[in-house]
């Protein structure tokens, strides 16, 4: 039977089990209207939760970095900053306005799961099945905030997808996209090369000797190293400090591997994870999944490299999208062998059930009183570091106030990490410079010569300050006014009257990456 009038055929010219794959799929767009009201649905709880809580801290401070435009910074690659303070400054510093890039970036991602599910040669049930499970998934957690990872996320996806149609068709076009996509992705996150890495041993391991000859394969490389180049040059300029923030996250190696299994179940979806375990058993032993099977071994080696490097959980969970793709096609197999209504109520339910959780874990679903009293602020630190930031402001500009004007004319706020710093840029009103030593807030000091009085927000770093600081006392302490124990509560804030040394001999030893 011939191909509707708007189809686009895709083939695989030289198969590597010496297979002719043809492949139909609609306009690249097309995917049932389910798919596309799931990202809406998505989309739309996102935005009515986006203001409940507050900012995170991290959101905070890409706003600020952005601020100070740059190819790179101490602890990731620029185009987040960038895009965060471009983004604030549009639309305005507020929750929901902030949110509305990474509602929409996960709700991208939605849709994107649903066209890898089509060419993979998905029924229309299948990409719908996909597009729930990842609706309901960890990518309905990640669309509440707005920091490196959701982008990362959406990259991941979309190299995914092109890489799955350009290995079924071997249409060298989609190579160009792919160099694009990863360049981009370059300039957000380093994770990417977790990915390349795998992709290069999956296509040895499954002897895609086409793909080894391809002029256009190797092109795209070269296009995301000049993509990546800008940042890379900025690191090599500045010392490398990524790779002292990341021989930093693996000082804490052990505890990262012991969390890799619980999150991905978790970001998986705490009862569809075995969705996305039989996507990757279909990718790697379906013999109608040969064309894909670079793409499966390439996630297995990202994860061990993830996990020998000692990186975070999260660093490689963007192959998600290509599971969750895959196993919509799985159960829309097991569905279709009988007990129809049966089975389509069952994932219903277990869908729903897993959402729910997620969202009880991650989104500010209950209101803040009702979360106080819960043990979910010392489960989930995330959304616990959301809430008390006006407090916290509030209470450093009463501190500020209090102090005589002469000194108060000569003060300088100096911040214990980069989120306390970023809250009071940014929702403080009339204070004084605000600095830190922390991460990429180092490189934007020191004070001025002239403030000599210090207040000082958090635990002392380093811990000598006395040699630095003198007349120094604690004239308040943090209070979120909920008990809600997160990042600031309970931290006291410190006035001290002078300075010991010039700020230029004080800075160097108050930096610190972490």
């Amino acid at each position: 039977m011939a191909p509707p009038p708007d189809a686009e055929v895709l083939s695989l010219p030289h198969p590597p089990v010496g297979q002719h794959v043809t492949l139909v799929a609609s306009r690249w767009w097309t995917v049932p209207w389910p798919v596309w009201l799931t990202a809406g649905l998505m989309l739309a709880g996102l935005l009515s939760l986006s203001g409940a809580y507050g900012f995170h801290g991290d959101e905070l401070y890409f706003v600020v970095a952005g601020r100070h435009p740059a190819f790179g910074y101490v602890d990731q690659p620029p185009l987040t900053p960038l895009l965060s303070a471009a983004w604030v400054a549009l639309v305005g510093v507020s929750p929901t306005a902030m949110r509305i890039l990474p509602a929409l970036e996960m709700a991208f991602v939605v849709v994107i799961v649903g066209f890898i599910a089509r060419d993979l040669g998905g029924s229309r049930r299948a990409q719908v099945l996909a597009a729930l499970t990842a609706g309901v998934s960890g990518y309905l957690a990640a669309g509440h905030l707005n920091t490196t990872t959701e982008l990362d996320l959406v990259v991941w996806a979309a190299v995914l997808w092109l890489l799955v149609r350009v290995l079924a068709s071997g249409d060298r076009r989609l190579w160009v996209a792919v160099g694009v996509g990863a360049g981009i992705g370059l300039e957000n996150k380093d994770t990417l090369l977790f990915l390349a890495a795998g992709l290069a041993f999956g296509v040895l391991l499954c002897r895609r000797w086409e793909v080894v000859r391809s002029r256009w394969a190797w092109a795209a490389a070269a296009i995301a190293a000049i993509g990546w180049a800008p940042n890379l040059a900025w690191q090599a300029v500045h010392g490398w400090p990524q790779l002292t923030m990341a021989s930093q996250i693996a000082g804490y190696a052990a505890t990262n591997r012991a969390q890799v299994l619980p999150f991905l179940l978790l970001f998986t979806g705490p009862l569809l994870f075995p969705v996305s375990i039989a996507g990757l058993v279909w990718v790697l032993g379906s013999r109608a999944a040969a064309p894909w099977r670079p793409l499966g071994v390439a996630a297995l080696v990202a994860l061990a490299l993830d996990l020998v490097s000692g990186g975070k959980t999260y660093y490689v969970i963007g192959s998600a999208s290509l599971f969750m793709a895959a196993g919509g096609i799985v159960l829309d197999g097991w569905i279709a062998r009988g007990h129809r209504l049966f089975k389509t109520a069952g994932f219903a339910a277990a869908a729903i059930t897993s959402g729910g959780l997620i969202a009880l874990l991650t989104l500010p679903v209950l209101p803040v009183a009702d979360y106080a009293r819960t043990t979910l602020p010392a489960t989930v630190p995330d959304v616990a570091n959301q809430i008390g930031w006006p407090q916290f402001v509030a209470t450093v500009a009463q501190v500020v106030s209090a102090l005589p004007p002469e000194q108060r004319d000569h003060a300088v706020i100096l911040t214990n990490d980069y989120s306390e710093a970023s809250a009071l840029v940014l929702l403080g009103e009339g204070l004084p410079p605000v600095y830190s030593g922390h991460n990429s807030y180092w490189s934007w000091g020191p004070p001025p010569a002239a403030r000599t009085t210090v207040v000082h927000v958090g635990d002392w770093r380093p811990t000598n300050w006395a040699q630095y600081f003198a007349g120094c006392r604690d004239v308040a302490h943090i209070d979120n006014q909920l008990g809600i124990d997160n990042g600031e509560q309970g931290r006291p804030v410190t006035i001290c009257t002078s300075t010991r040394a010039p700020w230029t001999t004080i800075w160097p030893a108050l930096r610190t990456i972490s």
